[in-house]
This record gives structure tokens, sequence and C-alpha cells, in this order.
């Protein structure tokens, strides 16, 4: 699978995770958790691939989605 498609689905992902995970606790430790599997994975899985997902990509992505979901855990609190 190319990179680019394997970004685009990543990215799909990412929208949905954005859009509708409206539990302020599961924003932060997703965002926080994602963070931290990023950068591990950035240097310890840079080269990897597994069934044909590069993992360095994978996470690599996962740093920035996790830093936005952290940054707007309180996006849907006060709403019903």
């Amino acid at each position: 699978m190319s990179e680019f498609t394997q970004a685009v689905i990543f990215v799909a992902l990412a929208f949905l995770f954005e859009r509708f995970m409206r539990p302020y606790l599961l924003r932060k430790w997703l965002g926080v958790a994602l963070v931290i599997a990023g950068l591990i994975g950035c240097v310890a899985l840079s080269q990897t691939r597994l069934q044909s997902f590069d993992l360095g990509l994978m996470s690599a992505l996962a740093v920035p989605l996790g830093i936005g979901l952290f940054l707007s855990r309180r996006r849907f609190e006060g709403r019903k």
C-alpha cells in the first residue's frame, strides 16, 4: 500500500476521532497516549512495516493527532 493511501486512511480516522469522541477523560488520555506512543514509535519503528503499513509514518502522524485531541479536550464540555 502506498504511503499516500496510508496517510489518507489515517487522516480520515483522525477526523472521526476529532469530531465524534466526546468524553473529556477519553480525549485527554488518548491524546497523551498517542503523543507518547508516536514519539517512541518515531524512534523505535522508523523503518518497520506491519501488513504493508509503514509504522514510522503512522507514529509520525499520531503525534499531531494526540496533540489536537489533548488541546481540544474540553471542546464538548457543557454541551448536552
